[in-house]
């Protein structure tokens, strides 16, 4: 096997070695956090948190509907439980006892309309309660799965890390710097020939140099600069 072949088998190496890093480094970060999940969660505690408030909002009105419905009642005792005889009083408790039903005919409709969104929040904290429960539960399903690939993926990325020290150390470190080299300037250090067009650049060649190339000879495009490699 030429030079350039054996550069161009590190190369597939490495580019499966880089994608199996990648997929270990996804399984890990699935296995540790669930982003859809995550996001099912605050918002449910956004939710928790109206929902907290708009209860308290209700508790408040039901406490100021008690207070005048509680005042009512004196008045009405003093209006109608004969402590109080004169007209000119009795006319000006009628009309604190009107004046109060008024303002507590609209704190008790303010009421119902807290009921109303205290309804409406509870019913959506429930909802997000279930979804945050299903994804939570199809996370913990899916975790033995993700367990078993990221073992299988770090057996692969182990095997892939040792195949390409042992390729490097075959080719020696003339070789391997010159590779490096090239990769780092071009991010692809080999390329196909095919048709005689250099597939790093699709120049066509010439004759006389992929003929070389095909013969297992090192040479590089004179146009991209990469190692071109004919099967």
């Amino acid at each position: 096997m030429s030079l350039v072949s054996r550069l161009y088998e590190l190369q597939a190496t490495e580019l499966e070695l880089r994608n199996k890093r990648r997929l270990l480094q996804d399984t890990v970060v699935r296995l540790n956090h669930n982003p859809e999940l995550s996001a099912a969660e605050e918002e449910l505690a956004a939710i928790e948190s109206r929902l907290d408030n708009a209860r308290k909002h209700q508790r408040r009105l039901d406490w100021e509907v008690e207070d005048l419905n509680v005042r009512i009642r004196g008045l009405n005792d003093k209006l109608y439980g004969g402590s109080v005889r004169n007209p000119k009083e009795l006319v000006s408790l009628e009309q604190d006892v009107q004046s109060v039903r008024r303002y507590l005919e609209g704190k008790e409709e303010k009421l119902l309309e807290a009921m109303d969104v205290v309804e409406s929040v509870e019913a959506e904290a429930a909802t997000m309660r279930h979804r945050v429960a299903s994804l939570r539960d199809s996370w913990e399903q899916e975790r033995p799965g993700l367990e078993t690939l990221r073992g299988t993926v770090e057996a692969e990325v182990s095997r892939l890390t040792e195949a390409c020290l042992t390729v490097r150390n075959d080719l020696g470190a003339e070789a391997a710097q010159q590779y490096d080299q090239i990769a780092r300037a071009r991010g692809v250090a080999v390329v196909k020939v095919e048709q005689g067009r250099c597939k790093g650049c699709n120049l066509t060649l010439p004759t006389g140099l992929w003929q070389r190339a095909r013969a297992g000879e090192t040479v590089e495009c004179g146009s991209c600069g990469r190692l071109l490699y004919v099967e």
